[in-house]
């Protein structure tokens, strides 16, 4: 699995420990309510599943993240308000897909949240990127090689043939899981609105430029 990438500008570090700090803090923060659940966060507090930043000459501009708890690899990304409209987006789906791939999973899964403000453009900018949906609303693409481990390894392999969703209580721990790893401390504001906010382009994606179709 890829730890480090270049592309131009833009470079892909894996997080070896992943902590709330103050890049994600500063990152998470740009992103509007409705997008990732609000859960408080402490500095230093370690988060779970795998992470990847990325930087931008030295910057910390976004992040990607990726949990295969229950086969297929679920993915989110964010990127910084400042960093939207770059490509930053497209390259961290593009770093996510081939992490996954890495690992020898078919496929990789987001979510758009139903209270994700731009949540129509949002999708669209996943369907344009080689995601379909599904029958649970989830969205979803292939990014192993199909050919790979032809005849009976193939059968059974994490991520082949039709999509399966989790049962409930597996489904309930995912859930918590990925809330668990994406949400940023609520300021007082929200607290006291009781509003449920947090950062983010959205299970994966809530940075998309609706006008450009792109991060």
């Amino acid at each position: 699995m890829a730890t480090e990438t270049t592309t131009g500008r833009l470079h892909w570090v894996k997080d070896d420990d992943p902590r709330w700090d103050a890049d994600r803090e500063r990152v998470f923060a740009s992103i509007g309510p409705g997008v990732f659940p609000g859960i408080a966060r402490e500095p230093g507090e370690r988060l779970p599943s795998d992470w990847w930043r990325v930087e931008d000459d030295g910057r910390v501009v976004g992040y990607g993240w990726l949990d295969d708890v229950w086969g297929d690899a679920e993915i989110l990304l964010a990127v910084e308000e400042s960093a939207r409209g770059t490509g930053a987006g497209a390259f961290t789906l593009a770093r996510l897909e081939d992490e996954a791939a890495a690992r020898g999973l078919n496929y990789v899964v987001n979510v758009v949240r139903d209270t994700h403000p731009d949540r129509d453009a949002v999708t669209a900018w996943f369907l344009a990127h080689g995601f379909s949906g599904t029958e649970d609303g989830r969205l979803r693409k292939q990014v192993g090689d199909p050919a790979r481990d032809i005849g009976q390894h193939q059968a059974g392999r994490p991520g082949t043939g039709r999509a399966q969703p989790p049962d409930g209580a597996r489904r309930a721990r995912y859930d918590a899981e990925r809330d668990r790893s994406v949400a940023r401390p609520r300021g007082a504001e929200e607290t006291a609105g009781g509003s449920d906010l947090g950062p983010g382009a959205e299970e994966s994606g809530g940075y998309v430029d609706p006008e450009h179709h792109r991060f």
